[in-house]
């Protein structure tokens, strides 16, 4: 795995506590062989990476500690050919701009001949039609349930259950961060003031641009429209509008007619052309509609399909534990696909 912050660690929590689970009900164990970060070392093991002393040198040292038996200085790539792992998980932080490095990675691990689990939206975002097909041809998984709403289960539900279906259009609010901001400005406060609370929570980052001007919506509603919409598409082609314009007036007045101003991501289909045309923007929807009840951090998300009709998914103010399981969910679909072969 290549990333060891709160996601990467809540996950090899979570496989250490379901360790007989996987025993008894999959018939298989799990080892943590190779962990990769950019800044504070890697470990290397093929019978097994020590997690619990992993954990005592994260927490005392901040980083990995070199004179560890484990302890490498090789970058993620050299990592991932050296390791000899069955999958790679993906955990290093998103560049909305390009995807990378964390695409060059799962291209690596598909060299290697692993399965792939990323949570990282970045790859999805920019480029999935081409990582789908070479992991397809070469008869491997490629996983990616984390990558938007945690492990609420979108892509799953898609696949397993909505089967015949065509997604037309997809609404959501998919940021927690702008939500809970958003919140705050209902309640009164200023924009500066309901960002500081976000980010004494450790909610938002020093810099919260991401949330706020919609980058990070931007690249998840990329993600959803390429993997349930057959879309083609990247960042760069999103409508996005900042939230810093929406002011205490414009939430009343929405108030006074029965609305409540949320930030919506959104794709939608030309049914005359079938390019897909996505946004992320303030919108004034009528009180009742199921998005504008969505509180808090937390997230929804309203598949439009053309047999189901319109679905509504609600995740309630999400930590790491379920993002943690987002990987972990995917992890036992890999199991699941291995075992039928």
């Amino acid at each position: 795995m290549t990333g060891f912050g709160n996601v990467g660690r809540g996950f090899c929590r979570l496989l250490q506590s379901r360790k007989e689970e996987l025993s008894e009900k999959y018939q298989c164990e799990v080892f943590i062989v190779g962990i990769s970060t950019l800044s504070k070392g890697a470990l290397i093991n093929a019978d097994g990476v020590d997690i619990d002393n992993a954990f005592h040198m994260y927490e005392s040292q901040n980083r990995f500690d070199r004179g560890c038996a484990d302890y490498s200085d090789c970058s993620p790539v050299e990592m991932i050919g050296a390791c000899g792992a069955d999958v790679f998980i993906e955990l290093s932080t998103l560049s909305v701009k390009d995807g990378q490095p964390a695409t060059s990675y799962i291209e690596e691990a598909c060299e290697n001949n692993m399965h792939v689990i990323t949570a990282n939206k970045g790859p999805v975002a920019w480029n999935f039609a081409r990582l789908n097909d070479i992991f397809h041809k070469r008869g491997l998984k490629f996983l990616f349930e984390t990558t938007v709403m945690d492990g609420t289960p979108v892509f799953n539900l898609y696949e397993k259950c909505l089967r015949g279906n065509k997604i037309n259009r997809i609404s959501g609010i998919l940021n927690g961060t702008s939500n809970f901001v958003l919140l705050q400005l209902e309640k009164g406060a200023a924009l500066e003031e309901a960002v500081k609370e976000a980010q004494r929570i450790g909610l938002a980052e020093a810099d919260p641009s991401m949330d706020i001007d919609g980058i990070d919506g931007a690249a998840k509603i990329c993600a959803l429209a390429n993997i349930l919409m057959g879309a083609d598409v990247n960042p760069g082609e999103v409508q996005v509008q900042s939230m810093r314009n929406i002011t205490k007036d414009d939430l009343s007045y929405a108030k006074r007619n029965g609305h409540r101003i949320k930030y919506i991501c959104e794709a939608i289909r030309n049914e005359q052309t079938g390019e897909v045309a996505l946004s992320v923007q303030p919108r004034s929807l009528k009180e009742g509609d199921a998005l504008s009840t969505v509180d808090g951090t937390s997230a929804a998300i309203t598949l439009h399909a053309d047999l189901a009709g319109e679905l509504t998914i609600i995740q309630t103010n999400p930590g790491i534990l379920q993002t943690a399981y987002g990987v972990y969910s995917d992890l036992l679909t890999l199991i699941e696909c291995l075992e039928d072969k």
